[in-house]
This record gives structure tokens, C-alpha cells and sequence, in this order.
């Protein structure tokens, strides 16, 4: 699944994706690191949000899109940890090509290099972001919101 976040292309592979819900009003934390926007109540469940831009580092303000979403994401293997992650838009499915994703290039900041996969080499290029890495970002170290699926 293709998203945008500021003026960049990610993708979220299928298999993390549980759902895709509208942005609604959060709850903060007070205490939280910045990349938490929030948490909502989600079927009788706490879920943490994270916002996207903030944890990439990117140039979005929360809230400025009229296409922003929150994609519901897990772990599916491991700790099984889940969130949702916000972000400015839905940009639809993309293939993997049949050669696989491409290296990370260089030209992508240290803080995001982080997090990807490898690339979609398809124009636009979309770089995939590994869930795992995503919750355990050095940003969230302190936050315990984040927990296993029950």
C-alpha cells in the first residue's frame, strides 16, 4: 500500500496492514515523545497513533491534508505490536516487480534509510518501510503504548 507523507511516496507492505480508518480527534499524552500523536479508542481498544511525518522527519503539519488517514498497521511475527500511523494521503496499491525491490539509495536522509526495506523502482519510486524498525524507533524507546496484539 502506497501512502504519502510530506512530499514522499512509502509503502506499507499488505501483510502489516490491518485497516485503514478516517482521521479522528486523538488524545494526547502528555510526556510523550513527539512522534505519538495520540491514542484513540478503537473497538473497546487503546491504539497508539503515530504520526508518520514526525518519526520520518519529513515537512507535514498533522491535520493539513484532506486526504490524511490512519493505517492500522502490526507486527506479524515477533512481539505482534500495533499502531496506527498517520498520514497525509492513500495512493494505492503498487507490485513488486518481479525482480523485488531495489536497494535503499543513499540520497535518503540516515534517520529514514533506517526504516526502509528497499525501493519500488516503479515511477513514482515508492520506498517501503519495515513496521518492525517503525515501532522500535529510538523516538518511541520510552513509549510502553505501543504493546502486543491481544
Amino acid at each position: 500500500m502506497c501512502v504519502s507523507v510530506g512530499s514522499a511516496s512509502y509503502g506499507l507492505p499488505l501483510e502489516n496492514v490491518q485497516e485503514v480508518i478516517g482521521v479522528r480527534a486523538l488524545t494526547r499524552v502528555f510526556h510523550a515523545p513527539s512522534a505519538l500523536a495520540g491514542i484513540i479508542n478503537l473497538r473497546g481498544e487503546v491504539l497508539p497513533i503515530l504520526d508518520l511525518p514526525v518519526l520520518l522527519g519529513t515537512d507535514s503539519a498533522p491535520g493539513t491534508h484532506a486526504e490524511a488517514r490512519i493505517v492500522v498497521v502490526r507486527e506479524v511475527s515477533g512481539a505482534k505490536r500495533r499502531a496506527g500511523l498517520r498520514v497525509d494521503a492513500l495512493l494505492g496499491l503498487l507490485d513488486v516487480p518481479l525482480t523485488g525491490l531495489t536497494l535503499t539509495p543513499s540520497s535518503l536522509s540516515p534517520g529514514i534509510r533506517g526504516f526502509v526495506l528497499g525501493v519500488i523502482p516503479t515511477s513514482p519510486p515508492c520506498a517501503v518501510l519495515d513496521v518492525s524498525s517503525l515501532f522500535s524507533a529510538p523516538d518511541l524507546a520510552t513509549l510502553a503504548g505501543i504493546s502486543a496484539a491481544q
